[in-house]
């Protein structure tokens, strides 16, 4: 994409799929720590039957252990008000921080003392889970009270969440503001889940266009816009159907909220923000006991001058910071290794290109045939690199001695079947004098291999050297992606057609339908009489 030059270069080419799957900011933190000299340790523990991983990062004799990009600087008792929404707007308002005007229910609360509560608020609302996350169960711009019914049904008896919270529905910008130490790092402005008419294409094949270009976003890799009743709905409002071809230009709102697992794109805005949204964002982090950093999300106005905090997020996303569609990237894994490890401050890892193998540490702790793994640390932050292209394909063996050679010399990169009559090496070492040897030494090996092309390797390469098959385990896990979203699709529209059809014969089977019956008759053959005056 176009702003990936506006993205931070250490990072660009970096990110391996296993790390996309909901892991990229503790992947980012710990590349930082690694590339600076701090010791990285992973480790698994089971919660609920599930293996979960956390990781430590230790230098000169003292450790801190993180979650996702939270750190053991953010207290236990600041993560529990955080992780539930009523007990944080308890101590917002006591802060005088800004709030929505709202109210929690409890499960014992029906649906009509809730219906109540909202006639003494100004519509429109919005409905949440006091227990939900990454935009679950969020219905925003709710108009109505036939909407609120609806909205309510869904949450609480579809999603089976039914405690929530209801409040009004404040007009304005969206943000995420990253705040660590009392300091504003950045701000996204989260644009919800969209598509741009092209006057060629139906809504359904636009939006497997966008999936397809925000698989080039690293933290959007696998949080693609998925088909779901509020996604049609969204689209019947805007009076289309999947089928539809939008004007050139036209664009679709397809959600009503801005979460990017749900869609959602993110918009650097840092620079746009006033001192007073800051001073708000700072504030409300700061009214939690024992919270250092988090991600505050609010509704500013177009203005910047105001706005209302929603949430407060002790594990917030980095990826929207590092790769905005829109704006500059801000280094936010670098201040939260400065802030747990000040001594390290002055290490700078911009220009480093390499990163460690991060699905071997994933698939030893997940299978649990280990309970935790130590990252060594790169001699340097520099590697040279080669792409070299030979005129015909390796087999199998002979791939398996080129990568046990590099093993022996410490030499990382790998080695791909472009074709049946090319092979593609990639070599990196920490000594510029290492590649050539090498190249020769592999030329001299294989007999009747000579090069097609020989050229300097920009991107970042990982520790190791891997032989890539084919059909690899990127292209498996983008293909599976793939089918699990035209899966649920077709289960979403195979949902929606049952309702229909259950909805027609409930029609068909009412009194007034039958009542009808005569004059559906005389407006059928007033129909036929039209068309046959047009023939």
């Amino acid at each position: 994409m176009s702003e990936q030059k506006k993205w931070l270069s250490h990072y660009v080419d970096a990110i391996p799929l296993e790390a996309r799957r909901k892991k990229t900011s503790m992947y980012v933190i710990a590349l930082e720590a690694w590339r600076r000299g701090i010791e990285v340790t992973f480790y698994n523990y089971i919660e609920d039957n599930k293996v979960q991983i956390r990781y430590q990062l230790s230098y000169n004799g003292r450790s801190h252990n993180f979650h996702s990009s939270k750190g053991d600087k953010v207290s236990e008792e600041a993560y529990g008000i955080c992780n539930n929404k009523s007990l944080t707007a308890a101590y917002l308002e006591k802060g005088k921080v800004p709030i929505p005007q709202g109210q929690r229910f409890n499960k014992e609360i029906n649906d009509d003392q809730i219906i109540q509560y909202a006639r003494s608020l100004k519509y429109p609302l919005v409905i949440k889970p006091t227990n939900g996350s990454a935009g679950k169960g969020v219905i925003a711009n709710i108009s109505d009270e036939e909407e609120l019914k609806e909205a309510l049904e869904y949450v609480r008896y579809q999603l089976k969440l039914p405690e929530v919270i209801v409040e009004r529905y404040i007009q304005g910008e969206e943000i995420r503001i990253y705040v660590l130490d009392g300091k504003v790092l950045g701000a996204a402005n989260r644009r919800p889940a969209n598509i741009i008419g092209n006057g060629e294409n139906t809504i359904q094949e636009l939006i497997r266009i966008k999936n397809k270009e925000r698989k080039e976003i690293p933290h959007l890799y696998f949080r693609p816009i998925r088909i779901d009743r509020e996604v049609q709905h969204s689209i019947n409002m805007a009076g289309y159907d999947l089928n539809s071809i939008p004007k050139k230009g036209r664009r679709i709102y397809l959600r009503k909220i801005s979460n990017v697992s749900k869609g959602g794109e993110p918009i650097d805005v840092t620079d746009q923000l006033t001192d007073a949204v800051k001073e708000i964002a700072v504030k409300a982090v700061q009214v939690v006991p024992g919270l250092t950093q988090c991600g505050v999300d609010m509704i500013v106005d177009p203005t910047m001058k105001s706005g209302v905090v929603l949430e407060l997020n002790t594990k917030a996303g980095l990826g929207s910071h590092l790769f905005p569609i829109e704006g500059v990237s801000k280094d936010i894994p670098k201040e939260i290794v400065s802030f747990y490890f000040p001594e390290t401050v002055n290490f700078n890892t911009s220009n480093s290109n390499i990163f460690f193998d991060f699905k071997s540490i994933m698939d030893s702790l997940q299978s649990r045939s280990s309970s935790k793994v130590v990252l060594k640390s790169p001699k340097q932050l520099t590697l040279k690199s080669k792409k070299v292209v030979f005129d015909r394909s390796l087999n199998q063996r002979e791939k398996k001695w080129l990568k046990k050679q590099a093993d022996i010399e410490d030499i990382f990169g790998s080695v791909q079947i472009n074709n049946k009559k090319e092979t593609e090496l990639i070599i990196a070492t920490f000594n510029n004098d290492e590649l050539d040897p090498f190249i020769s030494k592999v030329l001299g090996k294989f007999y009747g291999c000579t090069i097609l092309s020989e050229e300097v390797y920009n991107k970042p390469v990982k520790v190791g050297f891997e032989i890539i098959d084919k059909l690899n385990s990127m292209t498996i896990g983008h293909l599976e992606d793939e089918l699990s979203v035209l899966k649920k699709e077709l289960i979403q529209l195979e949902k929606e057609r049952d309702r229909y059809e259950k909805r027609m014969r409930q029609i068909k089977e009412s009194r007034s339908w039958h009542l009808m019956k005569p004059i559906r008759r005389l407006f059928a053959s007033f129909m036929k009489a039209v068309q046959k005056d047009k023939e």
